[in-house]
């Protein structure tokens, strides 16, 4: 009787098979997580840009103008959103704003361009201004920008000190 070992078993073959397709499903959903915290990223990204547009426009009008604008202790809210719901109407000062910031939607230069940052989200920015309490800093007005997007499930805050 002679034993034949030259060829695969069916049972060897479907092993390599069971460890084969684990292997696929794992790179599966490392690929899924990967886009998901890409997506995130870009989302993240674009709020940290809206953030710090607005707070540079507040620091361009200074603490006489956001003052006389807005009034101290105040909230204003305003949306950014590809298709623009309430925009950044603030136009009293026409050199400090950045008219990106009114128009959202596509990236100047692109299809049908408006002109803005493009973003593809809508993004809710809520601006909380109030008197700074810190005696050595007179005349200046403490700013909270707020934006979030996603029903407020992940937010962007930005402090800033207006002189």
């Amino acid at each position: 009787m002679t034993n034949n070992n030259a060829g695969e078993s069916l049972l060897e073959v479907m092993i390599a098979m069971l460890i084969l397709t684990f292997a696929f499903l794992g790179v599966m959903a490392l690929s899924i997580a990967l886009l998901n915290n890409n997506s995130l990223a870009g989302k993240t990204n674009f709020a940290t840009n809206i953030a710090q547009m607005e707070v540079s426009q507040l620091n361009c009008l200074g603490v006489t103008n956001v003052e006389g604008d807005f009034g101290v202790p105040s909230t204003y809210s305003y949306i950014v959103s590809p298709v623009i719901l309430t925009p950044d109407t603030r136009n009293k000062i026409a050199a400090c704003i950045n008219p990106a910031l009114a128009v959202g939607g596509p990236q100047p230069g692109g299809l049908l361009s408006a002109g803005g940052i493009g973003i593809t989200n809508t993004y809710s920015v809520t601006i909380t201004l109030a008197e700074n309490p810190n005696p050595n800093t007179t005349g200046a007005v403490d700013a909270t920008v707020d934006v979030s997007w996603d029903g407020g499930h992940h937010v962007i805050v930005m402090d800033d000190i207006i002189a």
